[in-house]
C-alpha cells in the first residue's frame, strides 16, 4: 500500500519528469521520450512491485503513466534496498512533415545564434541555431542536416561546450558541432 506521500509523488510524476542533465523537473511531450522512458520502465520490471494494484490505467493516460512508472519503481526499489540506474534523457524533437526535416536537441534558453542558408530561393536550404547561455551551448536546431550532422548537433546539446563568442559560433556554423 502506498503512503500519502508516495501517492502525491506518483501524481506529480504523471505530469512532470526529472531531467538529470538540467537538474530540474520538466514536462517532455514527444514520441522519442515516450519510447525511451518505456524502454527504461521495462528494465525496472525486475523490481518486484505490482503497479497495477494501485493505479487505474485509462487509455489516454497510458503514455504519462509509462513515464511515471520509472520513478515509481525507483521509489519502491529504494525501499527494498535496491538501486536503479538513472534515466538521463536528452530532450529531442523532430519533424519529417511536408518538405521539412529538422531536429532539435537540448534546451532553447539563452541567446540564439542563427547559421546557414535559410533562403527560400535555395534548392537545398540548410540552416540552424545554437542556444547559448552563460557561455555554454544549451540547445541546437538543424533543418536539412545529414545523419552525421544531426548526431553532431546532439553532442553539442549533451556536452554543453564552452561558447563564449556568439559571432564566432555563428561563423563556425556546423563546424562548431563537429568539433565536439
Amino acid at each position: 500500500m502506498l503512503s500519502s506521500r508516495q501517492v502525491l509523488l506518483v501524481y506529480m510524476l504523471l505530469v512532470t519528469f526529472p531531467m538529470k542533465m538540467y537538474n530540474d523537473i520538466r514536462r517532455v511531450e514527444h514520441v522519442d521520450h515516450a519510447r525511451k522512458s518505456a524502454e527504461q520502465a521495462v528494465k525496472f520490471q525486475k523490481v518486484s512491485v505490482n503497479i497495477g494494484t494501485f493505479v487505474k490505467v485509462k487509455t489516454n493516460l497510458l503514455l504519462e503513466l509509462i513515464c511515471a512508472t520509472i520513478s515509481v519503481y525507483a521509489i519502491f526499489a529504494s525501499e527494498q534496498g535496491k538501486t536503479i540506474d538513472e534515466y538521463d534523457y536528452l530532450p529531442f524533437f523532430y519533424s519529417r512533415s511536408f518538405d521539412l526535416s529538422w531536429q532539435f536537441y537540448g534546451d532553447n534558453v539563452g541567446d540564439a545564434v542563427i547559421f546557414g542558408d535559410n533562403s527560400s530561393k535555395s534548392e537545398n536550404p540548410k540552416f540552424g541555431s545554437y542556444w547559448i547561455k552563460d557561455g555554454k551551448g544549451m540547445g541546437t536546431f538543424l533543418e536539412g542536416g545529414s545523419p552525421d550532422e544531426n548526431k553532431a548537433i546532439a553532442k553539442v546539446a549533451k556536452a554543453k561546450p564552452a561558447a563564449d563568442n556568439l559571432d564566432a559560433s555563428a561563423k563556425e556554423s556546423l563546424e562548431f558541432a563537429t568539433k565536439i
